[in-house]
């Protein structure tokens, strides 16, 4: 996020100005002097905790690595798996063999050609704990993800010299090979882990590829200023088509209200909604033309630690659920901009569980479950620490949700920290409650209940609940290796069945990625895989500026 001199003026943010007046910000979408670059400005509420992509498991970090890498396969705006640096693919009738031919005179951003070598060294590098090891990192988080190649989980203990299911028989030309049939592969492949990054600046310095990637991607990487700005500049090279946009400049800006006072002083193309701001931008006609967005597969609730007390018991996670009035939050904190969640799976798949009423408010049901688990009126119930990040919205829900909570006799103590040491603390199974989000990786149900939820995945792989119930692991491991949809959706049935039956999630609402946006950005795609201000998922290299 290192800026150079040259932006200073143009990237000024409102801290350095005073906020407008609500009259004045009506006016003043459009910054006060023209750039001399098409300069998008893209506000972050967190610096990434890495850039590379191996090491991806977090939406900030998500959205720059997308701009810099390619992937054999991307999805659409429509959520449509499409290709990207793989130009066709071809699946054997058994569904275990995937053929990718690769684009030719693809470039990385150091000149070099992009060939399926590279490929066959990126996945190698997820699985290669030994090679991480020794350049002083650590294994992959999403390894696990790759276990389903053939010979992958072997070479990842160490057992064989490469990975036996991935093979490159000429230059433009990538196959892997599968153990056994693997339903949402395809889709996983999409995920912005699996993508083309060059050996030979990789191993020059492999632990500093995180702080200065080289990929394929629209933008290349110029500069890091940490807990500031990040610098992208367009790929000049860039194979798709040519990048209207010459600059994108990351701005770390932890306070939702200031986000937003910045856009409306114009030093920002996009921003998110602050909570308690909606009345005010529905009031002004010009300022409620510029929202755009739409509701997301982008959970936001809280998870307890299934394995620690109190809440290795399901009766009181039980209580907790029926405590919180959801309803209230989405109303008056969200202002609407959150629908109930019900399920441990959004709609927008092939599988959806309608008839799920999840835990709807009743403090009476709550007490009773408090009761049972031998804490009536929460006495002998010691005092609960809600860990939660930074994020204003985040403390404002929080703060109702321990009101609730104390309604029936539960004290609860609430810790914020900043988004990094927040995520190194969960994954390390430290809180027994904590704010727990996520956004689909892929639309699959694969990705919520077996990445989220399945035994093997403890940690930062996902199931950070550390939640273990054998029967539902083996539902959700059959519905990856099923092909057939409907036989899936009645085994996702079944184990989201359990799943609500044990509560390791206090469910609380699905997001509306609303998101106000300059008048003048044209081309911009939100989709139901972008959460706000990241937009994750939204294809920037087709956005372009006409002021």
């Amino acid at each position: 996020m290192l800026t150079t001199v040259i932006f200073f003026a143009a990237l000024a943010l409102s801290s350095c100005n005073p906020p407008p007046s609500s009259d004045e910000a009506a006016e003043r979408v459009m910054p006060t002097e023209p750039l001399k670059e098409a300069i998008y400005r893209f506000p972050l509420p967190a610096d990434p905790p890495t850039l590379d992509p191996m090491h991806v498991t977090d939406t900030v970090s998500d959205t720059v690595v997308r701009r810099i890498f390619n992937g054999l396969v991307r999805f659409s705006t429509n959520l449509e798996i499409v290709p990207d640096l793989a130009e066709s693919w071809l699946i054997s009738d058994d569904g275990l063999c995937y053929k990718f031919f690769i684009r030719s005179g693809v470039n990385f951003h150091n000149g070099r050609e992009v060939t399926a070598a590279d490929f066959l060294y990126s996945f190698t590098r997820i699985l290669d704990a030994r090679a991480a090891s020794e350049a002083g990192d650590v294994p992959s988080e999403r390894a696990q993800m790759l276990f389903p190649v053939k010979g992958a989980q072997t070479f990842f203990e160490g057992k064989a010299d490469s990975v036996a299911g991935l093979e490159t028989p000429d230059k433009h030309t990538f196959i892997i090979r599968l153990e056994q049939q693997y339903a949402p592969f395809l889709a996983v492949l999409c995920m912005s882990d699996f993508v083309a990054v060059p050996q030979e600046v990789v191993e020059k310095d492999w632990k500093g590829f995180a702080q200065h990637p080289v990929g394929t991607g629209p933008f290349v990487f110029s500069s890091w200023d940490r807990d500031n700005n990040l610098v992208l500049r367009a790929n000049r090279d860039y194979w798709e088509h040519e990048v209207k946009l010459d600059v994108v400049v990351f701005k770390i800006i932890p306070d939702e209200n200031t986000r937003y006072h910045a856009f409306l002083n114009g030093d920002l193309e996009h921003t998110d909604i602050p909570f308690g701001k909606m009345m005010e931008i529905n009031a002004d006609p010009k300022r409620r033309s510029l929202v755009h967005g739409v509701t997301a597969m982008d959970m936001y609730c809280y998870g307890f630690n299934c394995q620690r007390e109190p809440f290795d018991n399901k009766l009181v996670r039980l209580a907790f659920n029926y405590a919180v009035d959801k309803e209230s939050i989405i109303r008056n904190i969200l202002e609407e901009r959150g629908t109930l969640q019900e399920t441990y799976f959004p709609p927008g798949s092939f599988y959806y569980n309608e008839a799920s009423e999840g835990y709807p408010y009743d403090p009476d049901k709550a007490k009773a479950y408090l009761e049972k688990a031998g804490y009536p009126g929460g006495n002998g119930l010691p005092e609960i620490t809600l860990n939660i990040d930074q994020q204003q919205l985040s403390n404002q829900i929080a703060a109702q949700v321990q009101e609730d909570l104390r309604q029936i006799g539960i004290k609860v103590r609430l810790e914020r920290s900043d988004w990094a040491t927040f995520l190194d603390r969960v994954y390390a199974g430290e809180p027994s409650f904590f704010q727990n989000t996520w956004l689909a990786d892929y639309p699959d149900p694969d990705n919520w209940l077996y990445v989220l939820l399945e035994s093997s995945q403890f940690g930062a792989p996902g199931n950070i609940t550390r939640f273990s119930h054998p029967q539902f692991d083996n539902l959700v491991r059959k519905g990856r290796t099923t092909v057939n949809e409907a036989e899936r959706a009645r085994l996702y049935e079944k184990a989201e069945n359990i799943s609500l039956a044990a509560a390791p999630w206090l469910l609380l609402y699905w997001r509306k990625n609303l998101t106000l946006v300059q008048p003048y950005v044209n081309g911009l795609t939100i989709t139901a895989m972008d959460r706000t201000p990241h937009l994750n998922n939204t294809p920037l290299h087709e956005v372009f500026l006409e002021r």
